[in-house]
C-alpha cells in the first residue's frame, strides 16, 4: 500500500497511457505519425514502470534481486534518448511529411546509441551509477550530471528545429511542440531538486495527450500542402466577419499557365510552385488578413478592413516573387480579383464578383501577351 502512495502519479500516468494507446490503435485510420505515437507510447510507459522498480527492487535481497535493480536503472537511463529521439521524430514527420526522411535519420537514435555505449562501459567503471552487489544497493555515478547534459542538449536542439521549421508548421503545432519540449525539462528540474517527486517521466505524458487531442483528432486548420488556412477555415472567417459586421474584402488568386508547369516539370515540381506561392503569398498578405488556399492553384485572402485598392500589396507580392531562386516561381504570373463586401450581397456573390474580376484580369493578360507575340 506504500508503494500505491508514493508512486500513484506513475499508475495515474499508465493509465493515461493505456487509454492513448487503445485510442490510437482502434483509429480506423492509419498514419505514419500514428504509428510513431504508438511506439512513443510504448516506451513511456515502459519509463513509468521501470522507475518505481528502480525504488522498490533498491535494497531488496533475494535471488535474481540484483540484476532486476540493475537492469531497471541500465533501461530507465537509455529510455530518456529512446523518447527523445521518437518525440523528434514525430516533429520531424508533422513538419515535412516524409517518412523516408525520418528513417534516413534513424529516428533520431543517434543519442540513445551513445548513451547505450556508456551504459555498456558502465558496468565495468561506474560513470552513471552503481549497485552494490551485496547490499543491492543504488549510488549515482560522479559523471551522472553528464546523462543530464546530454538530455538538455537534445531537447534544446528539438528546440532549434522547432524555431527553424517554425514557416512550414502552423503556430498551433509550433505551440504544442514546444510543450512537449518545455515539460520534460520542468519534470526533469523539478525531479532532480527532490528525487521524490515523479514528474520526470510523467510529465510527457502530458505532452503525448496534448498530441493526441490536437493533433492526431482534432480536423487540421491548414491545407496539407502549403500550410496555409483551408477552404473551411476560409469561410468560418467569412460568417465571423459578417456576423460582426466587420469591414473586409476578398481576394481571389489564380496562377497562370500553371497546368503548362506541371506538364512541362512534373507535379512534384507544381507542388513546389504552389508552396513557394502561398509563402509569398503569406509573406505579403499575413498581416492584412487570412491567407488560405481553396484548392488546385487558386488562392484567397481575407482583407481585415475595406481598401479601395490593394496595387500596393500585389507590387509587394511580385516583388516577393521576382526575388524567389528558383526561375520558375521569380518568374511566375498569376491573375487576381479584390471585391470589398457590402452588406447587400451574399457571399456566394461576393466571391462570384472577385472571381469574374480575377478572370477578366486572366483574359487582359493573356490578349496582351497575345499581341506582343504578333
Amino acid at each position: 500500500m506504500d508503494y500505491l502512495v508514493q508512486f500513484q502519479i506513475n499508475i495515474f500516468a499508465l493509465f493515461i497511457l493505456l487509454s492513448l494507446y487503445l485510442f490510437v490503435r482502434i483509429s480506423t485510420i492509419r498514419t505514419f505519425s500514428s504509428r510513431l505515437l504508438r511506439v512513443l507510447i510504448v516506451a513511456t510507459a515502459v519509463s513509468i514502470i521501470m522507475e518505481p522498480l528502480t525504488w522498490i527492487f533498491d535494497g531488496m535481497l533475494f535471488r535474481g534481486a540484483f540484476l532486476l535493480e540493475y537492469g531497471t536503472n541500465f533501461l530507465l537511463f537509455l529510455l530518456g534518448p529512446v523518447i527523445g529521439g521518437l518525440l523528434l521524430s514525430y516533429m520531424d514527420y508533422r513538419t515535412y511529411k516524409n517518412p523516408r526522411r525520418v528513417r534516413e535519420r534513424f529516428y533520431y537514435q543517434q543519442v540513445s546509441f551513445l548513451t547505450f555505449l556508456l551504459l555498456v562501459v558502465n558496468i565495468f567503471l561506474p560513470i552513471y551509477f552503481s549497485v552494490n552487489p551485496v547490499t543491492n544497493s543504488f549510488s549515482s555515478g560522479d559523471y551522472k550530471e553528464i546523462h543530464y547534459v546530454v538530455l538538455a542538449g537534445f531537447y534544446i536542439y528539438m528546440l532549434y528545429f522547432i524555431l527553424r521549421s517554425r514557416r512550414k508548421i502552423t503556430r498551433k503545432e509550433s505551440m504544442i511542440f514546444i510543450l512537449c519540449f518545455l515539460l520534460p525539462i520542468i519534470g526533469m528540474v523539478i525531479q532532480l531538486y527532490d528525487s521524490k517527486l515523479h514528474f520526470s517521466w510523467t510529465s510527457i505524458v502530458i505532452g503525448l495527450m496534448i498530441i493526441y487531442v490536437f493533433l492526431e483528432t482534432t480536423p487540421s486548420e491548414e491545407d496539407y500542402l502549403t500550410k496555409l488556412y483551408n477552404r473551411k477555415n476560409y469561410e468560418s472567417q467569412l460568417n465571423y466577419f459578417v456576423q460582426i459586421r466587420k469591414p473586409f474584402g476578398v481576394v481571389i488568386f489564380d496562377l497562370n499557365y500553371f497546368k503548362e508547369i506541371n506538364d512541362s516539370y512534373g507535379h512534384q515540381k507544381g507542388d513546389e510552385v504552389l508552396i513557394a506561392f502561398g509563402q509569398a503569398l503569406k509573406k505579403t498578405f499575413d498581416r492584412y488578413g487570412l491567407v488560405s488556399r481553396l484548392g488546385g492553384d487558386e488562392f484567397a485572402v481575407i482583407i481585415d478592413g475595406q481598401y479601395d485598392s490593394i496595387e500596393f500589396l500585389i507590387e509587394e507580392l511580385t516583388g516577393a516573387l521576382s526575388h524567389h531562386e528558383d526561375p520558375l516561381v521569380n518568374k511566375l504570373e498569376f491573375s487576381f480579383g479584390y471585391q470589398k463586401h457590402q452588406e447587400s450581397i451574399s457571399l456566394d456573390e461576393l466571391y462570384n464578383l472577385a472571381d469574374h474580376k480575377m478572370y477578366a484580369h486572366k483574359q487582359r493578360i493573356k490578349k496582351s501577351q497575345m499581341m506582343q507575340n504578333g
